[in-house]
């Protein structure tokens, strides 16, 4: 995903995320303001404050004020020269790639948590584990700290299965 949206991005420098979460917000913006739901999104692929910004010219349109927040910090591309003189595949001790699509670093939930507890009402990150969009709302909700082992683990399991959950049922079928 990470290196389609990467080329999508060389090829437009405004491209780069799902611009189908884009449509989906439009169509249920009404609905998402009037039962004040908070939205948490990992659609900022390889450009995640391009992502924000469409989001925002689709609450102006529909004459919404909506606070907007970014989780950055998982694009690791201006890390990539260094990366490739000290960093190995580590199975096969291959070489680093000197020049990858992209260069994305797994981030956690509690930026997520940052983010909603200082008020914001969409919050869009880049690479994220898959529970950290279910953990992070939990950490805020319910005032979680990195202490919290049980609920943490808890709320990460809630996550993966709320992630991932149609492959635990059945609901992926590739054969």
């Amino acid at each position: 995903t990470m290196s389609i949206m990467a080329g999508q991005k060389m090829k437009n420098p405004k491209a780069g995320f799902a611009v189908d979460f884009v449509k989906m917000f439009e169509r249920n913006l009404k609905e998402i303001v009037s039962q004040k739901v908070k939205v948490v999104v990992n659609a900022g692929g390889v450009n995640v404050e391009g992502c924000r910004d469409a989001v925002l010219k689709v609450a102006e349109a529909a004459k919404v004020n909506l606070k907007v927040g970014v989780v950055m910090g998982d694009d690791l591309t201006p890390q990539v020269p260094e990366l490739a003189k000290t960093t190995k595949e580590m199975f096969s001790g291959a070489k680093f790639p000197t020049n990858p699509l992209s260069c994305n670093a797994y981030l956690g939930a509690f930026p997520i948590a940052q983010a909603l507890a200082a008020g914001c009402d969409v919050v869009i990150t880049g690479r994220v584990v898959d529970s950290a969009l279910v953990l992070g709302p939990l950490i805020h909700e319910f005032g979680w700290t990195p202490k919290d082992l049980d609920q943490l683990s808890a709320g990460t399991l809630a996550g993966h299965l709320v992630e991932c959950g149609a492959q635990g049922t059945g609901g992926l079928f590739t054969d």
